[in-house]
């Protein structure tokens, strides 16, 4: 895993300004953000549930002949179920097009990848699966009759440690659930537990390119965002909300996610010290879903008129053709290993921002006597994976 710099901004007046904002997150409005409403023509409702670098975005909604996956490209819908399918939904989309899902036909659920115009099975010969995350690699993740799985080159491998595998990086780190906790699987080392000091019930969302998680916990009976970056958990709720999801982390660090704000259900894209507060003009509520390496932010929210919508939205100057390249988008699709960004500069100010306070904190906790190490402790599980039946 790559790690944080031990110096980072030792001198200057900027990495003093980074670092004072990082102690005092701001609140600004997401008035330069364009926003697109991506409900599919007929439908009834619709939910986005991630979007690639090329701002290609899945998801799924109700139609009147039932339950549907799709997917908006360039302003185009193409609906998603295979042949012989009741219904289906679309999980994840990669930077090839690649999109993982689950169809059911009697009841019963079954993955499927869509590679192109054709419907693959990651799972043969399963009685039942669930297809939730697709890598660059075309490694296929989820959950089914004998456990979580990753599916690859026509071989599939059980993760005894989770029950669902949700998203995973080139690294070949993966994240998932497993007994009412989030789990972060190392390759050759074992299950790491994600559940932050003094909440329950967390819930992975993602993981990017630097081995850093996306999590959702429940506080007081509350649920409340946090990042993972070893071994800190930075919380994620906007200053003056009562609640936060944490939703997806890019490879830039920048954190989507919503809650509960003094106005109501609100997205929020945070990069830095600095939360970006999205609000569909004229809806009622907004929750992101999914983020990419140019800060498109996907999801769903309410209308005007009560109805379920799955929505982009766009930072100023965001252009698909320009992004870093295969396998950016970070929020869904991860970079692949090696990759370079042209951003580092941006990387190392939201890096600054999330997580110096908590370095300086940790270098000063270990000189005192006594030092307790409660917040920086992980448990780690060693069950290996292994092969399926």
């Amino acid at each position: 895993m790559r790690k944080i710099p031990r110096k980072i901004g030792k001198s200057g007046a900027l990495a003093s300004l980074l670092l004072l904002l990082s102690l005092f997150p701001s609140l600004a409005l997401g008035d330069s953000f364009s926003y697109t409403d991506i409900h599919p023509a007929g439908w009834i409702e619709s939910r986005a549930t991630c979007l690639n670098a090329r701002g290609d975005v899945v998801g799924f909604g109700m139609t009147i002949d039932g339950e549907r996956g799709f997917l908006w490209s360039s302003g185009r819908i193409t609906v998603i179920l295979p042949p012989g399918a009741d219904s289906a939904r679309a999980a994840w989309v990669n930077d090839r097009g690649e999109i993982a899902g689950t169809w059911m036909k009697d009841g019963i659920r079954h993955a499927f990848l869509l590679r192109g115009e054709t419907y693959l099975d990651p799972t043969p010969g399963w009685g039942n699966s669930e297809a939730t995350y697709v890598g660059e690699d075309g490694a296929v993740g989820g959950a089914g009759e004998f456990g979580a799985f990753v599916s690859r080159g026509g071989s599939t491998e059980i993760l005894p440690g989770l029950s669902v595998v949700v998203a995973g990086n080139s690294w070949g780190q993966f994240v998932g659930s497993g007994e009412a906790s989030a789990r972060l699987y190392l390759p050759d080392e074992g299950y790491l537990d994600l559940t932050p000091p003094g909440t329950s019930h967390a819930a992975p969302r993602g993981i990017n390119e630097n081995g850093r998680v996306a999590v959702t916990s429940v506080k007081d009976g509350i649920d409340k965002g946090f990042v993972y970056s070893a071994p800190f958990f930075v919380s994620m709720t906007p200053p003056g909300w009562t609640s936060s999801h944490a939703a997806a982390i890019n490879n830039l660090e920048m954190v989507a996610g919503y809650g509960d704000s003094p106005e109501g259900r609100r997205s929020f894209l945070r990069s830095g010290g600095t939360y970006q507060v999205l609000s569909f003009p004229g809806w009622t509520a907004t929750e992101a879903e999914a983020v990419n390496d140019l800060g498109q932010v996907a999801g769903a929210g309410t209308t005007a008129s009560e109805e379920t919508h799955a929505f982009v939205a766009s930072p100023p100057g965001a252009n698909t053709s320009q992004s870093p390249g295969p396998g950016a988008s970070g929020g869904c699709a991860m970079a692949p290993r090696g990759a370079e960004s042209e951003t580092a500069g941006s990387v190392a100010a939201n890096l600054i921002g999330l997580f110096a306070p908590l370095i300086l904190l940790r270098g000063r906790l270990r000189k005192r006597r006594g030092y307790s190490p409660m917040i920086f402790t992980r448990t780690r599980f060693f069950l290996r994976p292994s092969n399926s039946p």
